[in-house]
């Protein structure tokens, strides 16, 4: 049986392990692309690419929205800047999901790591 000293120097050494391994993915120069890439990766892949079609979608009714609000008569403007107000918001909100979703995947697959690094450690 292993020791609370034990068990804190080997969370160390895989602290260290993983800094090491953060800073080969940053060396990578993939950046937030590559961050992003991952989300695709776990079982709820499809939601994600799901989520990036809305995205593109809310851009695109976006751009609509601001042109017709610019060049609008003075009767529809308030028509047409609410709805470049709601399709703003729209847009907003889904890729703050997409990063929080990628986000969360990123970070309970760290914890898995952690937890069967923890456990290698204790058997031994």
């Amino acid at each position: 049986m292993s020791t609370n000293k034990e068990v804190n120097e080997q969370i160390k050494e895989d602290l260290s392990a993983q800094a090491q391994e953060l800073d080969k993915l940053m060396g990578t120069g993939e950046g937030l692309t590559g961050y992003l890439k991952q989300g695709f990766k776990y079982d709820i892949g499809w939601v994600v690419k799901v989520a990036y079609g809305l995205g593109a979608i809310f851009t695109a009714l976006l751009l609509f929205c601001g042109y017709q609000f610019f060049t609008a008569t003075p009767d529809n403007e308030l028509f047409w800047g609410v709805l470049l107000i709601l399709s703003f918001n729209a847009q907003v909100a889904t890729k703050l999901w997409i990063y929080m979703q990628t986000n969360r995947n990123h970070t309970a697959r760290e914890i898995r790591l952690l937890e069967l690094r923890l456990k290698s450690a204790n058997d031994e």
